[in-house]
């Protein structure tokens, strides 16, 4: 018996609803027809991708697992130090797989976190695994190229690649790259190529028309490791496509490939981002067909970004609850998002082919996504309010300050070192940092962007300075902001300016507020897992318990499901 948990990031309960409802998402419809489908609360108080994984694969609150937002503050040398969620050392309570490893169960892992050692070893109980997102080598990136003759030199990752563009009778242009394993042949209306730079590296390139330019864009290159005990399925993972871990959004959302929609823009830009998303959804897929058809394991972990990505980029424009939120454009983008998740459903509908009668597929995502319109410059307020500072240099000088927002911007205000020894002082700094935040309203309507304040475990704080727990890690007065809806926090220190301004991406996700939308969806099917079943909301807790379960090491899953209570849900 095999349990198969494909994971969705940014798999939000509320669109994978909506489009399962519409027929979009046919590996949805066969899980919510056969089992459970539900929400599910992520982590807290922070819930970007690196803690809320952690909750969901160690069935644990970031207080236990530790594990607070893309990086960690307060893990390094200072209270003003922050180091990855993803390094080694996290998360501090055991995985699924690690504990499987107990009772000599193995797994199979695509792309998923805390697999690999600090020497590109995984455990003996690592039938396969794959992750490439721990060693990026270079992100992605745009070259503008001169219609003249002659070859021109391209920087990828430090691989040279040489573009001559060439001219047909007819007018039409295309593009030659010389480098890489063999030349490759480009004609901007022929969408993304693979382009193995050498016998390890490679990324996936386009030609690109726009506002007149010829454009070369790559999506990226990371170096990708594989390891474990099953050399026929490592063999197959050698030979798949090059990992892509990401879109080019940043690119898009500067208006690389001309304007967006949003902007008076075609939809061509927005064609260019998709099928940039596109080439993750291939290089995943590949991985996850590589490991599907080989393993021997007792757990498959089948990890899908597409879903983040296209989020961030366009969620905002379909979320009736967000000021984001444009009628006019909704149903064109809403197509696009639906594009997207069918690529996530594809790859699970290939999960649940291969699995059996007495095999149980666990469909999560490790958090949600809300619309979202304006960031909030933090730091800006404290250093108006005297209670940050800067140093010779203009930066945030955390030393001198007695109250700073952490450059981890994982929505946490911390006591600065002047303040941070001593417990009084601290928790009357952060009281008046919590006065001054609140008083900071959005210029454009005059309302307040501050919602409240919450502790460690995300918990609302009351107004009492003395309720400031400390952080069970630094035995810091730690406190998170809770921000209005579509707004975001930014540790970026401006100086001049108002502190909230308006953002060009449409969807976050960092603070917890608990709002549904940012709810991940929770579907299940196998033995024990009555059909039709929706207990309402749950906690993201209980998949990893729910894994166990079914592996003989726990809770079986109708008296796990029976444990409740749970919230009804609000969506849909």
């Amino acid at each position: 018996m095999t349990v198969y948990w494909v994971v969705w990031d940014a798999g939000a309960h509320w669109v994978v609803d909506r489009l399962e409802r519409e027929g979009a998402l046919p590996g949805v419809s066969r899980m919510r027809e056969r089992g459970v489908f539900t929400a599910a609360r992520p982590a807290r108080p922070n819930c970007q991708t690196p803690p809320s994984l952690a909750t969901l694969f160690t069935g644990t609150w970031p207080a236990e697992h530790r594990v607070t937002g893309f990086t960690v503050p307060g893990a390094g040398d200072g209270v003003a130090s922050h180091v990855s969620g993803f390094a080694p050392g996290f998360p501090a309570m055991p995985t699924v797989w690690e504990a499987m490893s107990e009772n000599d169960l193995t797994s199979a892992l695509v792309h998923a976190p805390w697999v690999f050692g600090t020497d590109d070893h995984v455990g003996p109980h690592i039938d396969g695994a794959v992750e490439a997102y721990s060693d990026r080598l270079t992100r992605h990136a745009l070259r503008t190229l001169d219609p003249g003759p002659g070859e021109q030199p391209w920087d990828i990752g430090g691989h040279r690649v040489d573009a001559l563009v060439e001219r047909a009778p007819d007018g039409t242009e295309r593009v030659r790259l010389i480098g890489g394993e063999l030349p490759l042949l480009l004609d901007p209306d022929q969408g993304w190529q693979p382009l193995e730079l050498d016998r390890r590296n490679g990324t996936w390139v386009r030609c690109v028309r726009a506002d007149g330019r010829l454009l070369l864009v790559h999506t990226g290159v990371w170096r990708t490791r594989t390891a474990g005990r099953n050399t026929k399925m490592l063999h197959r993972l050698a030979q798949c496509p090059p990992f892509a871990g990401e879109g080019v959004g940043p690119l898009y959302r500067r208006a690389a490939f001309g304007p967006r929609l949003a902007e008076g823009g075609d939809g061509s830009a927005e064609e260019v981002f998709l099928s940039s998303v596109e080439c993750v959804a291939r290089s995943f897929g590949a991985a996850a067909d590589a490991v599907l058809q080989t393993h021997d394991a007792d757990l498959v972990v089948v990890y899908l970004p597409m879903t983040d990505d296209v989020g961030h980029e366009f969620l905002g424009w379909c979320d009736e609850r967000s000021a984001a939120h444009r009628p006019d454009l909704a149903a064109r983008v809403w197509s696009y998002v639906r594009r997207c998740y069918r690529w996530s459903d594809a790859i699970l509908g290939r999960v649940l082919d291969r699995a059996g009668a007495e095999d149980t597929v666990v469909l999560g995502a490790d958090h949600g996504m809300v619309g979202s319109t304006h960031l909030v410059h933090l730091n800006d307020q404290l250093v108006r309010s005297g209670l940050a500072v800067r140093g010779a240099d203009g930066e945030l000088d955390p030393a001198g300050s007695q109250v700073f927002y952490h450059p981890a911007n994982n929505g946490s205000l911390w006591p600065g070192e002047r303040t941070a020894g001593d417990p009084v002082r601290a928790r009357q700094a952060m009281a008046r940092a919590r006065a001054a935040l609140s008083s900071v309203t959005d210029p454009e309507t005059d309302r307040p962007v501050v919602a409240g304040f919450l502790d460690g475990d995300g918990e609302p704080l009351t107004d009492t300075p003395a309720d400031i727990p400390a952080d069970p890690a630094t035995d810091a007065a730690v406190t998170y902001v809770a921000l209005a809806d579509d707004y975001q926090p930014s540790s970026v220190l401006l100086g001049e300016g108002p502190v909230v301004r308006r953002v060009a991406k449409t969807g976050a996700h960092v603070v917890n507020t608990g709002d549904s939308r940012l709810h991940a969806v929770h579907a299940a099917i196998g033995p024990g897992i009555r059909p039709g079943r929706a207990p309402g909301v749950l906690d993201n807790t209980l998949p990893a318990a729910l894994v166990l379960g079914q592996l003989g090491l726990g809770t079986d899953a109708e008296r796990l499901y029976d444990s409740g209570p749970f919230e009804p849900t609000d969506e849909g």
